[in-house]
């Protein structure tokens, strides 16, 4: 029995854009900067789907801070500037702390 799949949702991002994340939470880069190196990323991502003949396309989430965290990510009411997952010691993300105020 054949059984469709296609990949949706996260796709492993590339170093270049770890280090720009990274380097964003710390201020190294300005989100222009950061948007550059994003937008190839997902230029990348979109470009290895359509090799593939996947009839579905995404940007990998490549973008996004965290599976966990982009639901809240720049929200300004979060108390101490970190979200808590139940079970799990709150961590600053390092794009969310340059996000929040």
């Amino acid at each position: 029995m054949d059984l469709p799949t296609e990949p949706i949702g996260s796709i492993p991002r590339p170093t270049e854009l770890m280090d720009a994340l990274q380097a964003l939470g710390a201020g190294r880069i300005t989100e222009p900067e950061f948007s550059a190196v994003a937008a190839r990323a997902v230029a990348d991502t979109v470009r290895r789907f359509e090799a593939t003949g996947s009839p579905v396309i995404t940007d990998g989430e490549q973008t996004k801070p965290s599976f966990a965290t982009y639901p809240i990510h720049g929200l300004t009411a979060l108390a101490h500037r970190r979200a808590h997952l139940p079970g799990r010691r709150p961590r600053l993300h390092p794009q969310c702390g340059r996000g929040l105020r």
